[in-house]
């Protein structure tokens, strides 16, 4: 038999790879593995990434605003409602369901295309959603 794959790790790293823009581009720092997914961060903002396995695997990607000494200014808001509320598009747009492998790293590349809409909106300003 084969081994199983281990899917938060390539999640994790299929992540690195398409919000490596946040890094290049964007002022965020190398991201963090906080034991869940992994966590971009800049000053004024917050971008987490995460991978849920289990019944119903999902992906999901949450941003919040930051204050100067890196503590939360405001409650975590969903990738998908953001970008909805933005006018970028349709909530299908940023799917969250990660049944197989295949679909994991699908969503991963969704998340990180949505975020690119929605990073020159907000410009470090999470509006209510």
């Amino acid at each position: 038999m084969g081994k199983r794959p281990d899917l938060p790790k390539e999640f994790r790293s299929e992540a690195r790879t398409a919000f490596a823009y946040l890094t290049e581009s964007e002022g965020f720092s190398e991201p963090e593995d906080d034991g869940f997914g992994l966590v971009f961060r800049r000053g004024d903002l917050a971008v987490r990434l995460g991978y849920h396995d289990g019944l119903e695997p999902t992906v999901s990607t949450g941003l919040l605003s930051v204050d100067p000494d890196g503590a939360p200014a405001g409650k975590c808001v969903w990738l998908d409602d953001l970008y909805t509320a933005l006018g970028c598009g349709p909530p299908q747009d940023v799917p969250f369901s990660a049944q197989t492998r295949r679909a994991m790293l699908k969503r991963v590349h969704e998340h990180a295309a949505a975020l690119r809409c929605v990073l020159p909106l907000i410009d470090g300003e999470i509006p209510e959603v």
